[in-house]
């Protein structure tokens, strides 16, 4: 028994450590993270741009109350990532949360900062509404801001704050050059590779001629020439090259003619330059039993209609080389793609960066595609074939892909989005080469496609027979165990010494 001048100093001991415990939570931001990927982990990346903040960073963060759970978890979770923000950068970021709903006017200040309104369905008293909701974020530094509008949970928050920062802090943008002249993708034909590299760089359209400056560039990009290149266009890029530059490089060395049914190869003489730098491209198409599918119309009775088949053409790619430039990556799309070989010396140094899958093939052009066809995995007798490579000197990298359309948006009717890592991997290439390879660990934090794995016709029956039987076998020892302990039982309480 404690005696009453005991207990109260206890009861102080125990109030004083909760008071310190509270203070110390409040300076000190703590979370245990067990996703596979550390998604909730802050990276290096993150934590050196916020030691390196030297004046204070003003977070508007607007959130609506009142919806369903999952919306009031994400403004939790983004509620701790800020904490954290302001824990590391030595209490230099700010924040405060404000409810547009409550206020029309702040409403209205939400929408001029380029809050998104999202329309979310929801039940209140057996009805179904929809409400009018806000999840978004104002960051500024001095009088420079950038808004965030709208707030996706996970990692993807980490990479919009910090970009978002990154942004502001950078002093100045070095520049990125994409060669134009050639029937090359504009700018505005690759919204999600320019929207990537405008956290860092500056991206620009060059032309090459005898009085283009090359050297002001860090990297430049050739992304899909159409038209065939002249040689006194290749001797600048080479020109370029041998005093250090570093050059991004997406082709198509065969063209897929689908009015035709049939797929050529194709000449602009890039590949024939490709090659005496060190990486081949194929005159092939590669083919992967992992692929995208294409709608073919049908008709049943008096209708017609789009009935999706799997087109080997169209590889989806998810085997990466350990690599910064493929870090995180989840999946890639090609769209007529082709292998790539090394046809350097040992000056160089190759390294390929993105295979297809375990069964996949090529065919040599000229190529008939045939819809209708029926694959099956012994077509496919091929495996990891490479389709992106680098090739690095003691002066530069050259980094290619066998897809010219492999990060192209379109334009006008056209415009389409292609996968995420399609443009993630154009732009991790790019900072790559570019010596600053900070943001490739928060893109490749970002919430990815991972499709499941492929397995063999044998294995899915053992799997199939396996989820069959397996429960009636432990139903059936379990039941048999039952039946052999109630028979010892008895046996023993037959017994004469049984009491």
């Amino acid at each position: 028994m404690f005696k009453k001048s005991q207990l109260k100093y206890y009861i102080l001991l125990s109030l004083g450590i909760i008071v310190l415990i509270n203070i110390l939570a409040n300076r000190f931001f703590l979370r245990l993270d067990f996703t596979e990927d550390q998604r909730y982990t802050l990276s290096e990346t993150t934590k050196d741009v916020l030691e390196g903040i030297t004046e204070p960073v003003t977070v508007t963060a607007y959130f609506s109350e009142g919806l369903q759970p999952q919306f009031d978890q994400l403004r939790n979770d983004f509620r701790d990532i800020l904490s954290e923000y302001s824990s590391i950068s030595g209490r230099q970021v700010v924040y405060e949360f404000v409810n547009p709903n409550e206020d029309q006017q702040m409403e209205q200040k939400a929408v001029e900062a380029g809050i998104q309104t999202v329309m979310i369905e929801a039940r209140e008293k057996d009805q179904s509404i929809t409400k009018k909701a806000y999840m978004g974020a104002v960051i500024q530094i001095g009088e420079e801001s950038e808004t965030i509008p709208f707030i996706q949970p996970g990692a993807q928050m980490e990479y919009a704050l910090t970009t978002a920062i990154k942004k502001m802090t950078v002093p100045e943008k070095a520049a990125i050059g994409f060669i134009s002249g050639h029937g090359e993708a504009g700018l505005q034909e690759m919204m999600q590779v320019t929207q990537g590299l405008d956290v860092l760089y500056v991206s620009e359209e060059v032309e090459l001629s005898d009085s283009v400056n090359l050297s002001k560039y860090k990297t430049i990009a050739w992304i899909n020439p159409q038209d065939t290149v002249p040689e006194e266009h290749l001797a600048i890029v080479d020109e370029y090259l041998a005093q250090g530059g570093n050059i991004f490089v997406s082709v198509n060395k065969v063209d897929a003619q689908l009015n035709q049914g049939m797929g050529f190869s194709k000449y602009t003489g890039l590949g024939k330059w490709l090659e005496k730098k060190g990486i081949k491209v194929e005159e092939n198409f590669v083919m992967d039993v992992n692929c995208g599918s294409v709608n073919v119309q049908q008709r049943q009775g008096i209708f017609t209609v789009n009935r999706p088949i799997n087109f080997p053409y169209l590889p989806i790619l998810s085997n990466f080389a350990e690599h910064p430039i493929t870090e995180g990556l989840g999946t890639m799309v090609l769209q007529f793609g082709s292998t790539v070989s090394f046809s350097g010396d040992s000056t160089q140094t190759y390294t390929p960066l993105v295979f297809t899958s375990e069964k996949s093939t090529t065919q040599p052009t000229p190529v008939y595609f045939n819809i209708e066809r029926q694959w099956d995995e012994n077509d496919f007798p091929m495996s990891k074939l490479p389709v992106a490579a680098m090739v690095e000197t003691n002066k530069n990298k050259l980094v290619v892909v066998a897809d010219g359309d492999l990060a192209i948006n379109g334009s006008g009717q056209e415009m389409r989005q292609v996968q995420p890592d399609n443009a993630n991997f154009v732009v991790n290439a790019i900072d790559f080469m570019s010596d600053d390879t900070g943001l490739i660990q928060l893109r490749s934090k970002q919430v990815k496609m991972r499709p499941l794995d492929q397995i063999d016709d044998a294995d899915k029956q053992v799997l199939k027979w396996a989820n069959f039987g397996l429960p009636i076998l432990i139903i059936l020892g379990i039941g048999i165990y039952r039946n052999q302990r109630r028979k010892l039982i008895r046996l023993k309480r037959k017994g004469e010494s049984y009491v």
